[in-house]
């Protein structure tokens, strides 16, 4: 049975991950400004180090420190060596060893000593900032959204808690570990969200991906398409573009438009290859859901020159159509419904 995605921003921690190149960071930055639009106080999270997100939203670099950088939205960038000083201060009270492990190098040692302990201690931060109270007794931020590692290593980031606990056999660090697995196993409070292309290599990917973190023991939620192509004409449409040119070159005429052959030859060519990749998206929209069991999610192709924040506002806009109740469907926003289409040509 498919499933729908409500209840997408229920879910306290939103990991978000996807092959190399689908657009995992412009997706959770657009999952960001849709959850800060719907009231919900959210967080971005960076765990790679590339400032990614901040530059998706044409701010400075974000750094260790939490900062509200528009209303409802926080950003945040985490780093291995910042979360392990932070990490001997709060359980072994050492305050003044940063320096003595930068000068000795002693932090390369420690971040590759364990298999995992890079990724635990990235995971243990968020798993630190999701359990974080107001006074009222309420979370500090609704939604917690993680750029989180591409597919190819989202399984060894989220196993991490685990690997090291099979190393370390007791004290805080295992008592820990076992914690940030409990929130991840815990569907009510972290969910993956796999992005993907409707093409076959990405689409491949994704739904091992899904298996994989299924295996693992972490739920996953809809699985977001990006990029998608919104069909701009109908089969009839199509019929009639591709047909007898003289109705065509007619309309055209009473617009303004002089066509010539050339120019109707080009028009020809450009609607058969979209209903081309239409069929074609639409057929491996169709497997995906078929494969992983899983609704999408649906962010269109904006075929802008450039990708700004009003873009972002867009995707965001698009997300939160599907996010709720009696909002429409993934392929209802993206028009890609299955309609009988005989220009599918077996494709």
């Amino acid at each position: 049975m498919i499933e729908g995605h409500d209840d997408l921003f229920g879910t306290n921690v939103l990991l978000v991950t996807g092959k190399g190149g689908v657009g995992k960071t412009t997706t959770a930055a657009a999952l960001g400004l849709a959850a800060a639009d719907s009231g919900r106080d959210t967080l971005l999270v960076e765990v790679e180090g590339r400032d990614t997100l901040s530059r998706a939203f044409a701010t400075t670099a974000w750094d260790y420190q939490e900062r509200e950088f528009r209303p409802g939205l926080w950003g945040v960038s985490l780093d291995p060596a910042e979360a392990v000083y932070e990490y001997l201060e709060l359980f072994y009270g050492l305050r003044r060893v940063q320096w003595m492990m930068e000068r000795s190098h002693a932090l390369d040692f420690v971040t590759t000593a364990a298999p995992g302990l890079r990724d635990l201690l990235l995971i243990g931060k968020v798993y630190e900032i999701e359990a974080r109270r107001r006074a009222d007794g309420r979370r500090l931020f609704d939604t917690i959204i993680v750029d989180a590692p591409p597919t190819g290593r989202i399984v060894p980031f989220l196993q991490s808690p685990s690997a090291v606990t099979e190393i370390v056999r007791m004290g805080p660090i295992r008592r820990q570990s076992g914690q940030i697995e409990a929130m991840l196993t815990d569907p009510s409070r972290c969910r993956a969200l796999v992005v993907t292309l409707l093409e076959e290599m990405p689409v491949t990917e994704a739904a091992e991906g899904i298996v994989a973190m299924a295996a693992a023991g972490v739920a996953t939620g809809p699985v977001v398409a990006n990029q998608v192509v919104v069909p701009a004409v109908t089969a009839e449409q199509a019929e009639v573009l591709c047909g007898d040119p003289a109705p065509v070159r007619d309309v055209a005429a009473g617009v303004g438009l002089d066509l010539d052959d050339h120019d109707l030859a080009g028009l020809t060519t450009m609607v058969s290859d979209h209903r081309v990749t239409v069929a074609r998206q639409r057929r491996l929209a169709t497997r995906l859901q078929a494969g992983t069991g899983r609704d999408l999610l649906v962010l269109p192709d904006l075929a802008a020159d450039t990708f700004d924040v009003d873009a972002l506002h867009v995707l965001a806009d698009t997300i939160a159509r599907q996010v709720g109740a009696d909002g429409p469907t993934g392929l209802d926003v993206a028009g890609i419904v299955a309609e009988p289409d005989s220009s599918e040509g077996g494709r």
